[in-house]
């Protein structure tokens, strides 16, 4: 869908501070709607996609801190 004119025309009434307020309406409306779709389906397949680059070889060693308590 291409961005309504209006919607065009409105940005450029506003001021820089609006428009930043509008941003960030945004990204919280798309952050609501990734919550939701988390908390209705669980996790979300490929949520990690990319993302998870690096994993230590010792990852699955006890850190020293904790060897006592096993």
């Amino acid at each position: 869908m291409a961005m309504p004119e209006v919607v065009v025309q409105r940005w450029n009434e506003m001021t820089e501070d609006e428009q930043q307020q509008a941003v960030n309406f945004i990204d919280f409306l798309l952050d609501k709607r990734k919550r939701s779709r988390v908390q209705e389906g669980g996790f979300q397949l490929g949520a990690l996609k990319g993302g998870l680059v690096y994993i230590a070889d010792d990852f699955d060693k006890t850190p020293e801190e904790f060897e006592e308590c096993i």
